[in-house]
């Protein structure tokens, strides 16, 4: 009997850090499109690059563009839209990037929170997926 009230209670613990584990779980939406064109560029060139998003969490954000050369370097914010009110509009930007050297230039749309209307402290909100963009001579 007293094997059987362990089990159940050992069985009873699991139980409940099961359910403890699931309160906070839930996880904000997002949704961000970045269209670049062309996807072939000579060094030197400019060319475009424009997006939107939006999350779930309210609040001001902005919507950068960042780029990397190769599929390990830093990113880089190359430029950032206008902050705007996520409650009552989507983030979005429009803009130009320079192809500075030859090789695979990898950009992403990213969605910052920020603090204020005026700026402040900047988080990560969300991230688009990868666009390549092959520079060429």
């Amino acid at each position: 009997m007293v094997q059987t009230l362990a089990r159940l209670l050992t069985v009873g613990a699991v139980v409940g850090t099961v359910a403890v584990a699931g309160i906070g779980t839930a996880s904000a939406k997002s949704s961000i499109d970045l269209k670049v064109s062309p996807h072939t560029q000579h060094v030197g060139q400019w060319f475009s690059v424009q997006g939107s998003g939006r999350t779930d969490v309210s609040g001001w954000e902005k919507f950068c563009v960042q780029e990397r050369y190769g599929a390990k370097g830093a990113w880089h914010t190359v430029w950032c839209g206008q902050t705007s009110d996520s409650t009552r509009q989507a983030a979005a930007a429009h803009g130009w990037v320079r192809a500075g050297q030859r090789g695979q230039l990898e950009l992403r749309g990213v969605l910052e929170g920020v603090q204020n209307s005026w700026g402040g402290r900047t988080w990560l909100d969300a991230e688009s997926s990868l666009v390549s963009v092959n520079i060429v001579r």
